[in-house]
């Protein structure tokens, strides 16, 4: 029997800091180079807009990039660039953000992350609060260098810089189980450099009181998701699309199943990523919208033809397919491994703010194939209809429209009168002499077998007055 999933999902939904309708084209990569555009926020550190508590002038500048990225939907990391001048770099200079990932109390230091810069590499350290990344919650700092493992420093031309990754189990404190970074971060940025000299970029100068609120951390929000313009969408009409087999499908994977980009394995489905195709299939495939609002659904995974495709979208139920853009993401070697060479990693957002008519409609993942022949051909992401299949059901909130009423038959017309007989003149008939009673053998109560009994002396009796007729006729 199918089960209807709604309610599962709204819960997943409140976990949602942010609805994103969008993909972001920017790809983060830890290799040392602070690309153009890579970042969304940039806090520079000079020494014309700094408060010190050391009563110390800064001799030297950062710049720190900030940035999380809607891009990628199971990836709710931050990432962090610091670059620095080589001339002017001490061995341990520590570069510093103070976070509060939205739950620590206002009379409550925050959590510090210190990056203290060493030739042969850097150290990272959580002050103040033990984090889901590490139980610790040591003032001086606990070392989680070795639990982050998206992190390099390099120079390049006249800089130092470091680039790291920092997992989203870092911001869970405070016994807190679920993070998602959203737009913005409550969050300041210090130094510590020469050793003993201190620095912030923020307004508040620091001193005896360090909590979120003295410092003034909870005011200061720095922008950490860029805004992001909604893949473009097209209609394309009039085409066939193929089955998975009939394209002749090398491969392809249904991983993750979002609902108002909320990853729903990540709250029902025990964290685990992969599947969705067969975790839907439990659940009969069927989302009501009636239960909860929906904006969007999206499909994650990714899959090979054999010869590239150029776009992907969906298909609501037999309707021209929409093609969107910006759905292609980074692909992994064992990707092409496992689907080709022409294999990609995919995410389609289907929005479904437009059915609203209370109807179930099928939803369906769609690619275009570049042909041999330089004809493009259609084809759905269907290659398993449990385990790889992206597609699934959705009852449309609203009331259905009313059932078409069935035409009214034809009256049938009235049956014609059958003509009155034109009465016979009455012939003078004398009374029959009424024939004297008889009793019969009759049992008691056989009600039918007497009418009949009676019915027939009345027919002896006309015909015995039909024959006296006739004799009085022939005299």
């Amino acid at each position: 029997m199918k089960k209807i999933i709604a309610l599962a999902i709204a819960a997943a939904m409140v976990f949602s800091l942010f609805a994103i309708n969008s993909f972001a084209t920017v790809e983060h990569v830890i290799d040392g180079i602070i690309s153009e555009g890579e970042y969304v926020t940039k806090l520079e550190m000079r020494p014309d807009n700094v408060k010190t508590w050391t009563n110390t002038t800064l001799e030297t500048s950062a710049d720190l990039y900030i940035d999380t990225s809607p891009d990628k939907l199971l990836d709710s990391n931050l990432y962090v660039g610091i670059v620095t001048p080589k001339e002017t770099f001490t061995e341990g200079d520590t570069y510093q953000l103070n976070i509060n990932p939205g739950n620590i109390p206002d009379d409550k230091p925050g959590l510090f992350l210190s990056f203290v810069l060493k030739t042969d590499g850097v150290q990272i350290l959580q002050h103040n609060w033990a984090t889901q990344l590490l139980d610790d919650d040591s003032a001086a700092g606990a070392d989680i260098t070795d639990l982050v493992l998206d992190k390099t420093l390099s120079t390049d031309g006249d800089n130092i810089v470091f680039e790291v990754n920092l997992p989203p189990e870092l911001f869970r404190v405070n016994g807190e189980e679920e993070f998602k970074l959203g737009k913005t971060l409550k969050c300041g940025f210090f130094a510590v450099i020469k050793g003993n000299q201190g620095y912030t970029t923020l307004p508040v100068q620091p001193g005896s009181d360090w909590s979120v609120k003295a410092l003034g951390i909870n005011d200061n929000e720095v922008v950490i998701m860029r805004d992001v313009e909604k893949g473009e969408e097209h209609t394309v009409s009039g085409v066939e699309i193929l089955d998975f087999s009939d394209a002749y499908g090398v491969g392809m994977s249904f991983d993750t199943f979002f609902v108002n980009r909320v990853q729903l394995d990540n709250i029902i489905m025990n964290n685990v990523d992969g599947g969705a195709s067969a975790k839907l299939e439990e659940y009969g495939r069927i989302i009501d919208g009636h239960e909860a609002e929906y904006t969007s659904f999206t499909f994650r995974g990714w899959v090979g033809f054999p010869e590239p495709m150029v776009e992907v979208g969906y298909q609501i139920d037999e309707n021209d397919p929409v093609m969107v853009d910006n759905c292609f993401k980074t692909t992994e070697p064992q990707v092409k491994g496992a689907g080709g060479e022409f294999a990609q990693r995919i995410e389609i957002e289907v929005d479904v703010t437009g059915l609203q008519d209370g109807i179930e409609h099928e939803i369906r993942a769609v690619a275009k194939i570049q042909g041999e022949d330089g004809e493009p051909y259609y084809a759905y992401m269907n290659q398993d209809e449990v385990n790889a299949n992206m597609q699934f059901f959705y009852v449309a909130p609203g009331d259905p429209p009313p059932p078409t009423d069935t035409p009214v038959p034809t009256d049938t017309p009235e049956p014609t009168a059958t003509p009155e007989a034109t009465a016979t003149p009455e012939a003078h008939v004398e009374e029959p002499t009424q024939a004297p009673a008889t009793e019969t053998d009759k049992p008691a109560g056989k009600k039918g077998c007497g009418n009949f009994v009676g019915g027939g002396v009345a027919a002896l009796c006309v015909l015995a007055g039909v024959a006296i007729v006739l004799r009085k006729k022939e005299n």
